[in-house]
């Protein structure tokens, strides 16, 4: 949460990151073995997120694993395709 307070705000991104903030309050999870868990996974994040957008890439698109069965689609199928697409649009901020 702390982390993603200092991403730059004229950039675009491929998640609201307000909403993400909420969800780490939310969620409030900590992992503290080993001792530096937390900041290894909020330095991947970091680099996830900041890598693409800053070498003119897309910019990378955060799901939240629990808020959709995202095993229930079918990758081969155009429904799940489609399903999938959709709910791409609904969460990409400015899409």
């Amino acid at each position: 949460m702390i982390t993603l307070s200092s991403y730059p705000s004229e950039w675009s991104w491929g998640f609201s990151v307000s909403r993400w903030q909420q969800l780490c309050r939310d969620i409030g999870a900590i992992d503290d073995i080993p001792f530096d868990r937390d900041e290894r996974r909020a330095w991947y994040d970091v680099l996830r997120d900041l890598v693409p957008v800053g070498h003119g890439f897309k910019p990378t698109v955060r799901l939240y694993a629990e808020e959709f069965p995202w095993c229930s689609l079918d990758a081969d199928s155009d429904d799940g395709i489609g399903t999938f697409q959709t709910l791409l649009s609904d969460w990409l901020p400015g899409r």
